[in-house]
């Protein structure tokens, strides 16, 4: 009898295998629901991050058109839409500010997590593309202004560059400079490691020779009648480049 009855002494081997999956014996496993809505917000995010782009280019495109008063696309630079002079200095401080933030908030919350390695090693690439022209750049344009427009006929020599906010606008464009140049060939050297990066290892390699060039053109050119054109192939091309990579983290998340 007391061998019939053995094998009740132990629990049925169903629930044995049901408690191993959740994790910790006796105790449920954690919800999925928080886990999802981290994805969505990504998710979010870098769509978010694409449209922001275009905000960008449509707004520089709008505001050069609209600026008037001897302001001149072809000629004149970006960061003079937003001078304290501008005369719609609003629209130039949107587009940029928002571009701005948001690039530096997908480089940071959802590129820099995609391009880290199994063993936690993070990409300095993606810091970069907060760094860079597309991110930190456009941001600091809509907050540390220009103290005027190239075309005001007070705005002479350095005039534009007298305030400190000024300085810290030439400042933030040097350092985001350097760091457009540098991060492509940083997030291609990561991408090659990554399984679902690998094959953008070599177009952002590309990518970011042609930046080189369009950045050196904006140098020739400036002070000529197409300065303005220059810089906005350069910066625009910039802009563009990030959507290529927000589009990959779509699909990897998708």
């Amino acid at each position: 009898m007391a061998a019939r009855d053995a094998p009740r002494l132990h629990p049925p081997r169903h629930r044995r295998v049901c408690r191993v999956h959740l994790g910790v014996p006796g105790r449920p496993g954690p919800s999925p629901g928080p886990a999802r809505r981290h994805m969505r917000a990504r998710r979010a995010l870098t769509i978010a991050t694409i449209v922001a782009q275009g905000v960008f280019i449509v707004g520089t495109l709008v505001g050069g058109a609209i600026e008037g008063h001897g302001y001149n696309a072809a000629r004149h630079d970006i960061s003079d839409l937003a001078a304290l002079t501008a005369h719609h200095a609003t629209l130039a401080r949107l587009s940029l500010g928002i571009a701005g933030v948001l690039t530096i908030a997908f480089a940071l919350l959802v590129l820099r997590p995609a391009l880290r390695t199994a063993d936690g090693r993070e990409s300095a690439g993606a810091w970069l593309v907060a760094l860079s022209l597309a991110g930190w750049d456009n941001l600091s344009d809509a907050f540390f202004r220009l103290d005027c427009r190239d075309a005001d006929a007070a705005c002479v020599s350095t005039a534009s560059f007298d305030s400190w906010h000024a300085k810290v606008h030439l400042a933030s464009y040097v350092v985001a400079g350097v760091a457009t140049v540098i991060a492509p060939f940083l997030l291609s050297r990561r991408m090659r490691t990554l399984d679902g990066w690998r094959d953008l290892a070599g177009p952002t390699r590309i990518a970011g020779f042609v930046i080189v060039a369009a950045l050196a053109v904006t140098v020739f050119t400036g002070g000529t009648a197409v300065q303005g054109l220059a810089q906005r192939f350069a910066l625009f091309l910039v802009s563009l480049c990030v959507v290529p990579l927000a589009v990959r983290v779509l699909r990897l998340t998708g």
